[in-house]
């Protein structure tokens, strides 16, 4: 979470007189969130604000938008954490409990780094010493996730889940797919439109976000 802070000092950047400037005008509300870098799921909950913008309120499709802040200026705004996102606001942030398990009774430790902790963190699990694994039960949002074990230090896929294709470098992945319990077929189709190749929203959707966020504003102040 210090890249940003990383930045300013780098550039000299006089955060404090921007924060006095802003205070200013009326129309000006200067706002820093704190996000865990390389962390897709702490950016689902907080977004890329500028592409978010365009898809839920000005009326672009998330690629149309995408494409036009791209030509405007490189950046690398996480796609799926705005659809997954979007999906949240109308639909509601809804969890499971899943459950992973690591079979080695010959280890000392076992933890797991990805999920909706990012990277940079790691998940100890738990040795059931009559059942010979390890195990780690967690509450999750509906969505997809990517994680990977580290038995004694060393970083492993488990062969027995499920595994991601090779990404560009060559890297693969174990993954989980969450789902509520119940869901209807109306809701599933939802969603798959909402996180699919080329999402858009229909008019009442639009709606329904803008209102959350007025909501959520008013909530914050």
């Amino acid at each position: 979470m210090n890249c940003l802070q990383n930045l300013l000092k780098y550039f000299g950047v006089d955060i404090h007189g921007i924060q006095d400037y802003s205070l200013q005008f009326k129309d000006i509300e200067h706002c820093r969130a704190e996000i865990r870098d390389f962390d897709a799921f702490d950016l689902r909950l907080r977004l890329p604000a500028v592409l978010a913008y365009m898809f839920w309120i000005l009326g672009y499709s998330l690629n149309e938008g995408h494409q036009l802040l791209q030509s405007k200026r490189a950046s690398f705004p996480k796609l799926e954490a705005i659809k997954l996102a979007t999906a949240d606001i109308l639909m509601g942030l809804s969890k499971n409990t899943i459950t992973l398990k690591w079979e080695d009774d010959s280890c000392s430790s076992v933890e797991i780094s990805g999920l909706d902790i990012g990277w940079g963190q790691r998940i100890p699990l738990t040795y059931d010493k009559e059942k010979g694994a390890w195990f780690l039960e967690k509450e999750l949002p509906e969505g997809r996730y990517e994680y990977k074990y580290i038995v004694d230090g060393k970083w492993l896929c488990n062969e027995h889940e499920k595994i991601t294709k090779p990404n560009a470098d060559g890297h693969v992945n174990n993954y989980v797919q969450v789902s509520r319990d119940g869901t209807s077929d109306e809701e599933k189709e939802l969603r798959e439109r909402l996180t699919g190749p080329d999402p858009d929203l229909r008019d009442g959707e639009r709606l329904m976000i803008r209102e959350y966020l007025e909501q959520y504003v008013e909530a914050e102040h």
